[in-house]
């Protein structure tokens, strides 16, 4: 029980860092495809550390849920240009 609350503080708290753009440069400034790439390496990477240190699994669901956070702002965000009329 208090697992799943965590997770929803750590989700909320994701989307917030999000909105207020307290994201790193190297993940925001970059095209989307760039984005989940990145984003599939930092997981594959986290995995890797995370059974070194016997924390693979709480390690990677954290992480997926800030990627994943930050994957949808950036698709919000080309997809918000595109309905403006804005060139891409």
């Amino acid at each position: 029980m208090y697992y799943l609350i965590g997770l929803a503080a750590f989700f909320i708290i994701s989307e917030i860092m999000v909105a207020k753009k307290l994201v790193p440069a190297w993940l925001t400034n970059i095209s989307a495809g760039k984005t989940i790439w990145r984003s599939v390496l930092i997981l594959c990477g986290v995995a890797i550390i995370g059974m070194i240190f016997k924390l693979a699994i709480p390690l990677t669901i954290l992480a997926t849920i800030y990627l994943a956070t930050v994957i949808s702002n950036k698709y919000l965000t080309i997809f918000s240009k595109m309905e403006a009329g804005k060139k891409i």
